[in-house]
């Protein structure tokens, strides 16, 4: 009696669970006609350092052609913030910076990553903290140049290659000078 009574209490729940995944919305196609979608993805490159921390606080586009413009750089969503150790997100790994952020289709000059102040590195079990060169400290920049196109979804890849972009000093001291490739990938959206 036992058995049929849980057996009848699983059919009526894998019929709930049946009628409830079965019940559909018709979802209107979402369209972007003066914006786009955009996603910012990072990675490290292989390192001769067994960790490389960098502090990411947020991404900014440069849509206007003078950078010194205080509106020349929009600020996207950045989720993913904190501290990423550069050297476990190689190869097919990537941390997601931003997910998805709407932005207006128009023409970005450069991306830029804007760090904070808890860099560091680690070789041969030293630990290094990285001071920012001077031409970075504002954010490590890299040209896009790129018109982008409503109703489409770009996809950024930044490429932080690690070794190009730490310099340990005769005194001790490391530099963090970021050199970076940033892949593009534009997909239509409808």
């Amino acid at each position: 009696m036992n058995y049929f009574h849980t057996g009848k209490t699983a059919i009526y729940s894998l019929l709930f669970l049946f009628l409830v995944t079965s019940c559909s919305k018709e979802y209107d196609t979402e369209t972007f006609e003066n914006s786009s979608l955009v996603t910012v993805k990072l990675q490290g490159t292989q390192s001769v350092f067994s960790k490389v921390n960098i502090d990411v606080l947020e991404v900014q586009f440069r849509v206007l052609e003078d950078k010194n413009d205080p509106n020349a750089w929009m600020t996207l969503n950045t989720i993913n913030t904190g501290i990423h150790d550069l050297t476990n997100i190689t190869d097919s790994q990537i941390v997601t910076l931003v997910d998805f952020d709407e932005v207006p289709s128009e023409f970005i000059y450069s991306i830029k990553l804007v760090l904070g102040d808890q860099n560091s590195a680690i070789k041969n079990s030293v630990e290094y903290v990285l001071d920012m060169a001077p031409e970075h400290e504002n954010g490590p920049v890299n040209i896009v140049e790129k018109q982008l196109k409503a109703n489409s979804l770009y996809e950024f890849v930044i490429e932080f290659n690690l070794d190009d972009s730490i310099e340990l000093t005769s005194e001790g001291n490391a530099e963090l000078n970021p050199k970076m490739n940033t892949l593009l990938r534009r997909f239509e959206l409808f």
